[in-house]
């Protein structure tokens, strides 16, 4: 067994015996891109800390980010799986599954004094999936400063860590996160310049106009890692007055790239390829330069193989490799690593309904391969966005997959200017599904080989690599279209967007075909819960049934047909989530407890301890099994005309049923075909299902 084999070998190592068990202090910046250290021979930024642990450990050159947003990346570093593997916490900005243990957390159950300073896990909310602190540890943010610019943290990172170390117990190993907020947006402008920085030595990416407004952007960048940096030094200066140096695990990168057009928020390079310094007391490597493939999942491994802790989850097991036979000086360790990967769902609210951009991204040695999952949906976001009064916002305003920053605010206001303007389109124009880059020869990421009749070989290998991974690793966009990803609720702020046109469209030939809508997507007006009422929730363009306390059932009560029907067709777009049981009433009436008495139920089920599945008309004709599986919507089709009810799932037709003249049900006297309205069921505390669109059309 792999583990079994790595821990005799650390038990081999004097270092790692009980008593002296390796430290961990791991450290992220927040929006840094690979090249902008010191150590990889940048100019206009100076981060003598890192560079001392890069001289002193490893300097790695091909490190990539798990996803180029920082929730989602500092995630799956925590958990050690894909973003893909990992729910909620895959996205930004949304929710962290306590069933995903993170490596601080297991580090603290044996024996290790753990906390953070500055940003651990986020944004998002830990609590809501049953966390009682942050990911990365207990807090550690009492102490501070005065900030020397704008935009900078009054957190005092190096006192915080002091007064931690201050706090552990004698002999007691800590793991502790520094995670810095610098350099993410925004900047004091003009900060690099006041700092004394030379705008001649700031090197201009390869997709940005090299302009004076650019450079002194990436000027104020510069001063920001540097303030990350200063704070690095002082916590090494800590670590070496309290003796821990040579016995701590020391991992210094950053959590996504540049907040610059075109970098953060894209698997472009200047997006996910990171800097990563290792140093550790038990490297015995010649070597401290490393062009070793590594992805961040990888980081999490090493930890654990460090510290001599299997880790805790069979049933969710790490998806990378560790690092310790590099650390250990072994460049030529058996390990596969060909390719890595990185990949991004939703970033901030960029698109109607809260939509994602999801993309994957695998780097070899010398290719970049990006699928962009939606590609008729905007990367940076839609181009206009609505005011808080409905009004629609001026042209270019909705970028916001971008963060505001000067370098945006030039690319828009010289957008027609010929030296300007391909850069303009570089960074918000929509993509191809497919993207290819010789990063050897265009680390912009500017010339898509896809296509070229000289490159098919090569894209025909490097697609089929792409599609095993991810289908070895259970990625929902290659296996059944990553439909939940966009159920994930987002608990920052929410913008609001246009309909857009084929959302316009379909909807016109709808109402021309006389279907009528029952659900606006916005919110629940038409609608009444039964209690528990909060059982039902608008979250990104679709109600949400998870009932809070026992069952809960939610009935049109709105104004078409007086929400009185007899013959007619619904339409209902659904989606279950594992576990879960859901289902539609229709000839039904509002009930303020238990389930309705009156009315029919069809089923939504496909895997629920309840065997009735999905499609069903409860009890009358059950499915055994379901015509669609969980986390897809599928389309409910019911038609129901004098005592007949013809049942559709997606294409096929699962239930043809005429009700006799004499039906009676042996429990609920009212459930019969007659006349009434309609109600969505949240039918246990343990049951999601997704409701989007419904739909009626009135039979005469």
């Amino acid at each position: 067994m792999r583990y079994s084999f790595l821990l005799a070998l650390l038990i081999a190592i004097p270092s790692l015996q009980a008593e002296e068990r390796p430290n961990v202090l791991f450290v992220i910046s927040d929006d840094q891109s690979w090249l902008h250290a010191s150590a990889y021979g940048c100019e206009f930024v100076q981060t003598p800390a890192f560079d001392r642990v890069a001289s002193e450990g490893i300097l790695f050159n091909n490190a990539f980010a798990a996803s180029p947003g920082c929730s989602p990346c500092r995630a799956a570093l925590l958990t050690g799986r894909h973003i893909w593997q990992i729910e909620n916490a895959g996205t930004h900005a949304s929710s962290f599954p306590a069933k995903y243990p993170t490596f601080p957390e297991v580090l603290a159950e044996n024996g290790y004094h753990v906390g953070y300073t500055g940003k651990g896990w986020g944004p998002g909310n830990y609590k809501d999936d049953g966390r009682t602190e942050n990911p990365a540890g207990p807090a550690y943010v009492g102490e501070t400063l005065e900030s020397p610019y704008k935009g900078i943290s009054n957190k005092n990172y190096s006192a915080n860590f002091k007064n931690f170390l201050g706090q552990k117990q004698p002999d007691q190993p800590f793991c502790f996160w520094y995670g810095a907020h610098e350099p993410h947006r925004s900047f004091e402008k003009g900060s690099g310049l006041k700092a004394g920085k030379d705008l001649e030595k700031v090197e201009v990416p390869p997709f940005l106009p090299d302009h004076p407004e650019i450079r002194s952007d990436l000027a104020d960048y510069a001063v920001e890692i540097e303030w990350f940096d200063h704070h690095l030094g002082e916590i090494l200066n800590e670590l070496e007055a309290a003796d821990e140096l040579e016995n701590t695990l020391i991992i210094v990168t950053s959590d996504n790239g540049m907040a610059f057009p075109r970098a953060k928020a894209n698997c472009y390079e200047y997006g996910i390829h990171m800097p990563l310094a290792i140093r550790w007391g038990g490297i015995n490597s010649e070597s401290h330069l490393s062009d070793a493939l590594v992805a961040f999942v990888d980081l999490t491994a090493t930890i654990y193989d460090v510290v001599g802790i299997p880790h805790p989850s069979t049933e969710y097991p790490l998806s990378g490799h560790s690092l310790l036979p590099l650390l250990k000086g072994d460049e030529d360790d058996s390990t596969d690593r060909a390719f890595v990967f990185s990949g991004r769902e939703r970033h901030s609210s960029s698109r109607y309904q809260t939509l994602a951009y999801p993309q994957r991204a695998m780097r070899t040695a010398q290719y970049l391969y990006i699928r962009n999952f939606r590609p008729e949906r905007w990367p940076a976001g839609a181009p206009q966005k609505l005011n808080n009064d409905g009004t629609l916002g001026p042209e270019h305003g909705g970028y916001h997959d971008i963060d505001a920053c000067p370098s945006l605010s030039f690319l828009i206001e010289h957008r027609d200017d010929p030296e300007v303007e391909e850069y303009f389109h570089y960074a918000v124009d929509m993509r191809p599904e497919i993207e290819i880059f010789d990063i050897v020869s265009d680390p912009g990421c500017l010339t898509n080989l896809t296509g070229e009749p000289e490159f098919a070989g090569t894209e025909e290998q490097l697609a089929k690599q792409f599609n095993q991974y991810l289908i070895e690793t259970g990625d929902p966009r290659v296996l059944d279209g990553g439909d939940i990803f966009e159920t994930y609720r987002r608990y920052s702020s929410l913008r609001s967007f246009p309909v857009p046109e084929h959302v316009a469209q379909h909807r016109e030939e709808m109402e021309q075909d006389g279907w009528i809508p029952l659900f606006n997507g916005r919110d629940l007006e038409g609608w009444t819960a039964s209690p528990p009422a909060d059982s039902f929730t608008v979250v990104n363009g679709m109600i949400r049934a998870h009932a809070t306390q026992d069952q809960s059932h939610l009935f049109y009560t709105g104004d078409v047909e007086a929400a009185d029907f007899n013959d007619f067709e619904l339409l209902v777009e659904g989606l279950t989530t594992p576990g879960s049981n859901g289902g539609v009433y229709f000839h039904t009436k509002f009930q303020e407890e238990g389930f309705p008495n009156a009315g029919h139920e069809v089923q939504m089920n496909a895997s629920h301890k309840n065997t009735t599945r999905t499609g069903s008309l409860f009890a009358v004709q059950n499915l055994d099994e379901p015509p669609v599986g969980d986390d897809v919507f599928f389309t409910l089709h019911i038609q129901v005309q004098g005592d007949t009810v013809q049942i559709q799932v997606d294409d096929e037709i699962v239930v043809e049923y005429t009700e006799p003249e004499e039906y009676q049900h042996p429990r609920y006297t009212e459930r019969r075909i007659d006349h009434g309205t309609f109600a969505l069921q949240a039918h246990d505390p343990e049951s999601i299902v997704y409701f989007r669109e419904i739909w009626v059309r009135p039979l005469d």
